[in-house]
């Protein structure tokens, strides 16, 4: 399992302490805002509380905050209806805001070894950034993995919790968090997590108990099938989206024929991807994770399943965190595929 990633954020939690206060976790999407909140309850973690609500428009792009005030504003507006007393806050660092990569060395470099070759491959100068990362032995090699984010990012996000009147916790890589979480959950396997967002599809593959090699497949997110869906069936944006999630609904043949192309175009990246780095790696997948809007598509794991021939499920939470009373059991999917890497970041300290 993978330590906190930037040192700077140690945890100020003691768990035998904490009580009832709990921590409230945010993942900010361009597209949705979701809010977590953990709370130590009889030494068991309970999922006390989850929502989400749309991210007003252009304050949030590819990871960067774009509109700092209105960005306060939309996140209190969600919160007023969250009713926490939790005042304890990790933040789930948006992929787009991190470096991920590894370079190979014959032997175990020292410190200033490392910083040096993570300062001539970044674009940053290495004083700009909090950087971290994990020596794993090869046959004939140490493999170096680093990751990198640039301190004026992870300052500002800590503002905003502090703007929001809150004590910022941890604030670590998304997909550090949801590596961490299914490794809790299901054991160290070698894995691909495919986190299926709305503006992108975000690729994590892990070897057993680390990540080794990340991709983005830009323009093949949920927003590009909605549109798509507009366009070709002239129909409203709640419509279309009702129609991603479930392209059976009001038997449009159209939306049949979107799909099957989309779906092809994301498992032809996915093929190509797979083949460079289980080559590049020298290592097989057992097992594929979906996380994200694209999870709840209607029978997704089984298209995948058959087209990959790769065991491929949605992450079950409940295998690690008990569910307050008051969750709904149909909203405990959402959790499942939107919700995890908020929850992933409010277990953070639990695991």
């Amino acid at each position: 399992m993978i330590s906190k990633i930037f040192s700077k954020f140690q945890s100020v939690i003691d768990k035998s302490k904490i009580g009832k206060k709990g921590v409230l976790a945010f993942d900010l999407g361009s597209y949705s805002i979701k809010i977590a909140e953990i709370q130590l309850i009889k030494d068991e973690p309970v999922l006390t509380n989850f929502i989400q609500g749309r991210t007003y428009k252009n304050i949030i792009i590819n990871g960067i905050i774009n509109d700092f005030q209105y960005l306060v504003s939309n996140i209190k507006n969600i919160l007023d209806v969250f009713r926490s007393n939790t005042k304890i806050a990790n933040v789930s660092l948006p992929y787009d805001l991190v470096i991920f990569d590894s370079f190979k060395s014959p032997h175990i470099p020292s410190e200033e070894e490392i910083k040096k070759k993570i300062n001539d491959e970044i674009p940053y100068k290495i004083e700009d950034v909090y950087y971290s990362y994990y020596i794993i032995p090869q046959k004939d090699f140490y493999q170096i993995f680093y990751l990198v984010a640039k301190k004026e990012i992870i300052e500002e996000y800590e503002s905003l919790i502090k703007t929001l009147d809150y004590q910022a916790n941890n604030i670590d890589a998304d997909f550090i968090n949801l590596h961490n979480i299914i490794e809790a959950i299901y054991g160290e396997k070698s894995k691909l997590i495919v986190d299926w967002g709305d503006s992108k599809i975000k690729l994590l593959f892990c070897e057993k108990g680390f990540p080794i090699y990340s991709r983005e497949l830009f323009n093949l997110g949920l927003k590009n099938l909605r549109k798509d869906i507009i366009k070709k069936l002239k129909v409203d944006s709640d419509t279309a989206e009702v129609l991603v999630v479930n392209p059976e609904k009001n038997n449009y043949p159209e939306v049949r024929e979107l799909y099957k192309n989309y779906i092809k175009e994301i498992f032809d990246e996915l093929e190509t991807t797979i083949k460079f780095v289980t080559g590049k790696f020298n290592f097989s997948i057992e097992n594929i994770f979906l996380v994200g809007g694209g999870a709840r598509i209607s029978n997704i794991c089984d298209i995948f399943n058959e087209y990959l021939k790769i065991n491929t499920q949605l992450i079950d939470l409940k295998k690690l965190i008990k569910f307050s009373d008051n969750f709904d059991p149909n909203y405990i999917n959402i959790v499942n595929t939107q919700g995890a890497i908020a929850v992933a970041t409010a277990m953070r300290d639990f695991i």
